[in-house]
């Protein structure tokens, strides 16, 4: 998948021209999601005899979109890169997952303001929105080269984007307190697709990788489903999740790297159980 060599190799530098073409094309699409009043779609079906329906808006339409857009601008970005395998597709598809779930958690969010009552802090939530997205693809783009000098502090800052847009998703999604026929596949699917990008940093097999991201999504899928019987705050919610999402991940990762035994095992342990209490004590009675 790299090509890699024996000792740190100087850091590349990812096509300013790309990124700033990309970042003004996100910018303006998240400044048009906050003017355009787009037409919504109810569609109405029929499950396990059950009469369900959702509605398809111009949020969610741009959100796509734009999605796609950075997905695509994202490629282009990563193929320039001088050690990436270009024939490892699936390798590519991972460094598109971030930034296209950043750019659809921030226009969901986005979407629940009115832009005449919060306008100039929806833009400046554009402005920082956008750029934290160029810290994401420029960490992603530095950790395509394992002995690149920056890698550690890159890889670092990657994993934190992972969790910390991972929380503002769960809690925006849990926000809704939507079925669980909606909720439990939307947040399993980004639960997976965000493991993938996690997992990438163990370099290990791809099939493996995919297996046990499919894995966490599906049990991130069935703790939504419990957890929707709560009355949980967005907050909260998004928390506990979080909470199962880094535990699952994270034994993943050691195991990936062949480091779980016992004593890692109790360590993720004792974070979860005590992020889990201070939850329970912090959540209002």
């Amino acid at each position: 998948m790299l090509n890699q060599s024996s000792s740190r190799a100087p850091t590349a530098i990812a096509p300013l021209d790309r990124l700033s073409l990309l970042t003004s094309l996100v910018l303006v699409g998240l400044t048009l999601s906050l003017i355009l009043n787009l037409p919504s779609q109810r569609i109405d079906f029929s499950f396990l005899g059950s009469e369900a329906s959702f509605t398809v808006s111009g949020s969610w339409a741009i959100a796509f979109l734009l999605a796609a857009l950075t997905a695509a601008g994202v490629n282009s970005i990563a193929r320039t890169h001088p050690r990436v395998h270009l024939g490892e597709a699936r390798y590519i598809f991972i460094l598109w997952i971030l930034p296209a779930v950043t750019v659809i958690t921030a226009t969901m969010i986005f979407s629940l303001a009115d832009v005449h009552v919060f306008g100039v802090y929806e833009l400046v939530g554009v402005v920082l929105a956008g750029a934290f997205m160029v810290a994401v693809i420029v960490g992603e783009y530095i950790t395509i080269d394992l002995n690149d000098r920056w890698y550690s502090a890159a890889r670092l800052g990657v994993n934190i984007a992972v969790y910390l847009v991972a929380l503002v998703l769960f809690a925006t999604i849990y926000s809704w307190k939507i079925r669980s026929l909606y909720s439990s596949p939307a947040i399993g699917l980004a639960a997976g697709l965000l493991a993938l990008e996690l997992f990438r940093g163990s370099e290990s097999d791809f099939g493996r990788t995919w297996l046990y991201a499919a894995a966490v999504g599906l049990s991130m899928g069935e703790i939504v489903w419990a957890l929707n019987y709560w009355n949980l705050s967005s907050f909260i919610g998004g928390a506990f999740l979080l909470i199962f999402f880094y535990a699952l991940t994270g034994i993943t990762q050691q195991y990936l790297w062949n480091r779980l035994n016992k004593i890692v095992f109790a360590e993720f342990a004792m974070i979860f159980f005590g992020a889990v209490a201070l939850l329970f004590w912090l959540r209002p009675h």
